[in-house]
């Protein structure tokens, strides 16, 4: 008898609290607003990188599911796979080149609507060979990406030209 007078203000205070905490938390939960919408990228752009020699001119073809990209990155007619992942407006994307020295370029930038924009740079940091002065590391370099192919003979494996804007 003694023990159940002094263990049901416990158990009672007990359950109390944890229905107390457990509202309270709803109560106070913080409104972040709406939630960042992902921005749609799948389809075809036209991206111009700068690399060390100049600007290389490419096609991106991107597939979308949820978060997840995939697609391809041509560049004068040879076809690279490259995998990423998207949110909100932040993209990132891999682009592994093959050859004697194989290597992966990421790519990390923002959408804009039909806007892309960024810096890439060798995955996993490194040494890169530049050229005279050997091995040194490889800079962030900055890229552009415009959604759609502006000229109807713009196909997937022939990069844009330099003076395609001046076509009519």
């Amino acid at each position: 008898m003694i023990l159940r007078r002094w263990l049901s203000p416990i158990l009672f205070s007990l359950v109390a609290a944890a229905t107390w905490f457990s509202g309270g938390a709803q109560a106070k939960s913080i409104d972040r607003g709406p939630a960042l919408k992902t921005a749609k990228v799948a389809g075809k752009w036209r991206i111009a990188w700068n690399v060390r020699l100049g600007t290389v001119r490419g096609i991106l073809v991107l597939k979308q599911t949820a978060a997840d990209v995939t697609g391809t990155f041509l560049e004068y007619g040879k076809q690279y796979p490259l995998s990423g992942s998207i949110q909100g407006q932040a993209i990132t994307f891999e682009v592994p080149f093959s050859g004697p020295r194989p290597y992966m370029i990421e790519f990390k930038g923002t959408v804009d609507g039909g806007k892309m924009s960024g810096t890439s740079g060798l995955k996993g940091g490194g040494r890169v060979f530049l050229g005279h002065g050997g091995e040194v590391e490889d800079p962030d370099r900055h890229w552009t990406a415009t959604r759609g192919l502006k000229h109807p003979n713009d196909t997937p494996g022939k990069p844009p030209d330099d003076d395609d804007d001046d076509r009519h």
